[in-house]
């Protein structure tokens, strides 16, 4: 994937500054949360059977020894921020250009030998499960998995992401569909991110404009705008705070 920097600014106001930072945070909590929902479900004796179970791969490895944080990935929709899932990442708080892509991507092997990339998985699972607990909540006492907080976080800022197309056809909604080679698909509800254009080598660039957030434990450190065009390459920018 082609990965660029550009000294161009592109400009968030205050507000959004504060939305993104508290709102990735309790994404991030909420990603943590399901992960280990997930770990336990998959170790346990009966998640032997589960399709997606326990032989982990590390693709492309780079042996680097740094500890990556988690890049979300965010979008000014019409109806608000919305995360689209999130990327390991090695981040240079310094300068955009020595960003670095965490090539070890983690991923699950399924039973039929296709791999699943985890961040894709656990976006999906979070989602499963807020549907169980709205549809099922009058059933499930005071202690559902996700808090009356959480499940408001996830219906404002997470976009639905499903193990098939079925619902999303069912609701008309267009979607994208996330399969690398050799991976399980997994089914997005497609959020139109918005236009921008930048020079590059005096050529004229058109994308989408998205915002990645840098979160590790409960800290954000930088957001990283980047345009990303057709063929999936990103130029990053610099965030300027009005």
């Amino acid at each position: 994937m082609r990965e660029e920097s550009l000294s161009r600014e592109i400009r968030y106001g205050k507000q959004d500054i504060a939305e993104l930072e508290s709102a990735s945070i309790q994404v991030h909590l909420i990603y943590q949360k399901t992960a280990e929902l997930f770990k336990r479900s998959v170790d346990s004796p009966s998640g032997s059977n589960n399709p997606v179970h326990t032989d982990v791969d590390w693709m492309n490895s780079a042996g680097s020894g740094s500890s990556p944080a988690v890049l979300q990935k965010w979008i000014q929709a019409p109806s608000g921020w919305k995360c689209i899932g999130c990327e390991l990442r090695l981040p240079d708080r310094v300068s955009h250009a020595k960003q670095q892509t965490y090539n070890d991507r983690l991923c699950l092997k399924a039973g039929n030998g296709k791999l699943v990339q985890i961040e894709m998985l656990i976006q999906a699972v979070v989602w499963s499960q807020y549907e169980k607990i709205r549809m099922f909540a009058p059933w499930l006492g005071d202690e559902p998995f996700y808090t009356a907080e959480e499940l408001e976080v996830i219906a404002r800022y997470i976009v639905p992401t499903y193990f098939s197309d079925r619902p999303l056809h069912e609701q008309g909604k267009v979607f994208k569909i996330h399969q690398p080679y050799g991976h399980i698909p997994l089914y997005q509800e497609y959020v139109d991110a918005p236009s921008c254009c930048v020079q590059v080598d005096g050529a004229l660039l058109e994308g989408r404009l998205l915002t990645g957030v840098f979160v590790s434990d409960t800290q954000t450190f930088g957001l990283n705008p980047y345009v990303k065009d057709g063929d999936g390459g990103r130029t990053y920018m610099q965030a300027f705070v009005q």
